[in-house]
């Protein structure tokens, strides 16, 4: 019997409630004793491809939040889910989100689609984001949606019902019945975790010199030491303590993490549906596009997604309003 627990994987893309979804994963992984590891974008690492970051770091449970297809297709058989969004919705969110309250730290280009966004009116900032999430809507349209093991959901209906998905999700990885590590595969997680953490504050003292500038500026690589730790929440105090053995998740414990996570909490006190522009949980519905798109919105979406709107189902009719 093997005493390795199965890789699992959740696949986002920007705008599609990853944040939410990561923060829930977090308290499951806190609850399993499993090793989460987050990566947004594969060429923020100086690793050839995401196939080799994961054989590097070897984590139970990877989060890839921009995910692109032609990197998941080199890894290894695992457990995973896919989420998307209405691609209109999609283009609302990101458009305040860009204009207000995403962090400019690690995406340097974003700093200047602010700066136009905040220099015109809301109408051509919605036309002007249609353009600058395009490869967000390209990562959706050239995804594999008939992956064998991976799970396809939608954002709208994950927030509907909450606890019904989150089930689905653990039961999928199969987080009811883990397997009991073995004290070598538990030391070895430990070293894995503790170099890693060395070696990225290594290259957080050294970045000068292991990444030199270029004529266009600092290389990607360097906002890999400039993020968040992706193992920071796996703290190694709880590495220590748990010795690194897996426990199993029970299902009764599921309405609590999901609560401890919903909307009113994370928009201080807002409900869904009430809207705070400048907030990152800004509203929290679904068809808010049919509140902001105007005729001059509906046309141009249509001209350049609608192949992607039909495809993921959202629209039955090519000539919808």
């Amino acid at each position: 019997m093997t005493t390795k627990p199965p890789r699992c994987a959740y696949f986002g893309h920007h705008k599609c409630a990853s944040q939410w979804i990561k923060a829930i994963l977090a308290d499951i992984c806190a609850t399993t004793y499993l090793r989460m590891f987050e990566v947004s974008r594969i060429q923020e690492w100086d690793f050839a491809d995401l196939g080799a970051l994961v054989r590097c770091f070897k984590p139970d449970v990877l989060v890839y939040s921009n995910a692109d297809i032609g990197q998941v297709k080199l890894l290894p058989p695992l457990r995973g889910f896919h989420v998307i969004r209405d691609p209109r919705d999609l283009i609302v969110s990101a458009y305040f989100s860009h204009l207000h309250s995403h962090s400019l730290a690690t995406w340097p280009r974003l700093a200047e689609h602010r700066r136009q966004l905040q220099s015109t009116d809301k109408s051509a900032g919605l036309l002007l984001e249609m353009e600058f999430s395009r490869r967000v809507l390209a990562d959706m349209a050239n995804w594999d949606y008939t992956q064998p093991g991976v799970l396809e959901l939608r954002m709208e209906d994950m927030i509907a019902s909450p606890v019904e998905h989150v089930v689905t999700i653990v039961e999928h990885f199969g987080l009811t019945h883990l397997p009991q590590s073995s004290s070598g595969e538990r030391l070895g997680s430990l070293v894995g975790i503790i170099v890693g953490r060395a070696q990225r504050m290594a290259r957080r003292h050294l970045r000068h010199w292991m990444f030199p500038r270029t004529p266009e500026g600092e290389s990607p690589a360097v906002a890999r030491v400039h993020g968040p730790d992706p193992y920071r929440l796996y703290p190694l105090n709880v590495a220590w303590k748990h010795g690194l053995r897996y426990r199993s998740m029970a299902i009764e414990a599921v309405p609590t993490i999901v609560d401890r996570h919903r909307f009113s909490r994370k928009a201080g006190g807002r409900e869904r549906g009430v809207e705070d522009a400048h907030n990152h949980y800004r509203k929290g519905i679904a068809g808010d596009w049919r509140n902001h798109f105007e005729p001059v919105h509906v046309e141009y979406f249509k001209r350049n997604y609608n192949d992607l709107l039909l495809k993921l189902g959202y629209e039955t009719d090519p000539r919808w309003e």
